[in-house]
């Protein structure tokens, strides 16, 4: 039977919303996958404003800005089924991944939103993937692992996926290669740090360095650079995932205090930041485990595609040879919705969404919260469920 499930995703910046429309044949990690539509949709002016103007001063969104939001995500839902040619009574369920690293800490309430994104659409939602990762004494990260697994996979080329993101991840996938054979994690840091030093440096009046603009304009302050080579994160080896405080405020102190002493601007010290995220995604990169026996092809995905000047840094870890993942069917800027549509579809074959490896969880587990649809939809979903995970707490015991 082939499903047509819908994947949402908030990104890091809190700017808007990806959806994409996923073909699915087969079941678990058997699945053949399409995608085949990857709309965008912006949150309006008025919920970006309440995300930034909580910058610092985390406080619980007005009712009215959670509902607003909950509503572009049904917009962005009902455009993907749009473009897919698919009504809504056909979906067979949502995937909703939340920002594992909002740049704005603001407390909102994702279970909420999910639940109204299924009151709104009537369709089956599944959400809060990374809970039960962490529940199982895992980082919760990267929990698009499995998922990412199953939508790049191929038999005869090896990929190495880079995902420019609040942080960055790599995921190495040799050709022909099964579930044991994925290895990676989070090199270092990624777009939340360049944003959050174009926050503090600009005083609040600008919030994300599109296209690196700014950062090309500097120049890269060496000594700092090399300072920075002997951060605790980026002398481990992979797997390893970023600890929330380890590029946190006091790094961010340091650096603007460590770019004055050595008479940087803003600019220098994002051209150096931009420099350190490029560097430290190549020097995981060339670790023997990360190498595969023949040649591998390296896809791009994340926000940071847009950014041009970091584009061009880690082009140059890999001799130029890097791609947007656009070219193997998966657009770049959709991989996390993708990966949330994928996540939904395993949880309801009954296979295990996380990869222990990775994330240092205690084992497989099934991923993932449920807010029902309507009852039509309900009905179909839970009858899925019930002929696949029948025998689940056998087969996937912990381990």
């Amino acid at each position: 039977m082939v499903r047509t499930l819908i994947g949402l995703s908030v990104g890091s910046g809190l700017e808007g919303v990806d959806a994409a429309a996923v073909r699915a044949d087969g079941l678990g990690l058997g699945l053949a996958l399409r995608v085949v539509a990857a709309p965008r949709v912006a949150f309006p002016p008025g919920v970006r404003d309440a995300f930034r103007a909580a910058h610092g001063a985390p406080a619980p969104l007005a009712p009215e800005v959670v509902r607003t939001a909950a509503e572009t995500l049904v917009f962005a839902a009902r455009q993907a089924l749009t473009r897919a040619a698919v009504s809504p009574r056909d979906a067979f369920a949502i995937g909703f991944l939340e920002p594992t690293r909002p740049a704005a800490p603001v407390s909102v309430r994702w279970a909420e939103v999910a639940e109204r994104v299924a009151e709104q659409t009537g369709v089956t939602v599944l959400h809060g993937f990374a809970d039960r990762d962490r529940a199982a004494g895992g980082a919760g990260r990267p929990v698009t692992a499995v998922a990412d697994y199953i939508l790049f996979r191929d038999p005869t080329e090896s990929r190495l996926l880079v995902h420019l993101g609040a942080v960055s991840q790599v995921l190495l996938l040799p050709a022909g290669g099964t579930i044991p054979t994925a290895f990676g994690g989070e090199p270092g840091p990624g777009n939340q740090l360049l944003d959050q030093i174009l926050f503090h440096g600009t005083k609040g009046r600008e919030f994300s360095d599109l296209g690196g603009k700014h950062a090309v304009q500097g120049r890269c302050l060496e000594p700092l650079l090399a300072r920075w080579a002997d951060h605790p994160h980026l002398t481990r080896a992979l797997p390893k995932t970023v600890h929330p405080e380890a590029f946190g405020r006091s790094f961010l102190l340091a650096a603007f205090e460590s770019a004055r002493l050595l008479g940087g601007g803003l600019p220098d010290l994002l051209c150096t930041a931009t420099h350190l995220a490029a560097r430290a995604i190549g020097a995981a990169c060339r670790a023997p485990h990360m190498r595969p026996d023949g040649p591998r092809r390296v896809l791009l995905t994340g926000g940071g595609v847009r950014n041009g000047f970091l584009w061009q840094l880690v082009a140059k870890q890999f001799a130029g040879g890097v791609e947007r993942a656009d070219a193997a069917g998966v657009p770049a800027l959709t991989r996390n919705a993708a990966a949330a549509a994928v996540l939904a579809a395993l949880t309801c074959d009954g296979v295990p969404g996380n990869l222990p490896l990775l994330t240092g969880a205690a084992g497989g587990r099934l991923l993932g919260q449920i807010s029902p649809g309507d009852g039509r939809n309900w009905a179909r979903c839970s009858a899925w469920l019930a002929d696949q995970t029948g025998d689940y707490p056998r087969a996937n015991r912990a381990a």
